[in-house]
């Protein structure tokens, strides 16, 4: 394998070429447009405490945080937090909040939450940032520290009857396609061998697919049981994981 940069700027970068490219591949489009209309049917002009975590420029705060008690959007890269807080001001919404911190280790204060989303297969992509990309073992993947401390922080801070939900890439060829196409069309080099669990970019891009007993057992390590976990199908590259309390 060859090895990206470690760079968390050139990373940030590589992340918003993927988020924000002109080219997206069909399932990849209909997977999160099928993820949108479903949190939209559940929560828009709801009066929750939302959590938004890798917010990108914060769109879903359009949909969710009018009528919202409060909607907290957490953005590690300062690009895309700046344009969370422009869309905020821009379009007035006064119960959105940027928080631009790391999710591991940002101070959560004594807010809880009735949602916590992470969308858009942010969670694969949650990691030990490192050169040595043979760290990413299969043993790594199915017990991901990174993974579980962030998932258990938020799960801990869900209120009764709150529910968190993961949008997170299948693990099969069509979904590894879907990656690597997407990478391409936004100037990435892939740089792991065909059939990896995971896809890394020369630019600094990882994302990793998921099984269901390598979701399950994260978050097992996270502290969640298996019968408060239900995949939802969004179509045959990913699912919409939700985790109830």
């Amino acid at each position: 394998m060859g090895s990206p940069p470690q760079s968390r700027q050139e990373e940030h970068d590589a992340t918003q070429r993927a988020l924000f490219s002109d080219y997206s591949p069909p399932l990849l489009r209909q997977a999160r447009e099928r993820q949108d209309r479903i949190i939209r049917q559940r929560f828009a002009g709801r009066r929750l405490a939302f959590a938004d975590l890798g917010c990108g420029d914060g769109y879903h705060a359009s949909m969710l945080a009018p009528g919202c008690e409060y909607y907290h959007a957490f953005e590690l890269a300062p690009a895309m937090a700046q344009m969370s807080r422009e869309r905020f001001a821009r379009e007035n919404l006064t119960k959105a909040r940027i928080f631009e911190t790391d999710l591991s280790i940002c101070d959560l204060g004594d807010y809880t939450y009735d949602v916590v989303l992470c969308m858009y297969f942010t969670p694969g992509n949650f990691r030990d940032v490192s050169n040595d990309l043979s760290l990413y073992t299969d043993d790594y993947l199915d017990h991901n520290p990174v993974f579980t401390k962030i998932v258990g922080r938020f799960y801990r801070r869900l209120r009764p009857a709150g529910c968190l939900l993961l949008t997170v890439y299948r693990d099969n060829e069509a979904a590894e396609q879907a990656q690597w196409d997407l990478y391409r069309n936004s100037q990435q080099e892939p740089v792991t061998p065909r059939g990896s669990r995971f896809v890394a970019t020369r630019e600094g891009f990882w994302s990793a697919r998921w099984t269901r007993a390598s979701m399950l057992s994260n978050l097992r390590d996270a502290g969640i049981a298996d019968d408060g976990v239900e995949f939802h199908e969004l179509n045959t590259i990913a699912w919409l994981v939700e985790i109830r309390r």
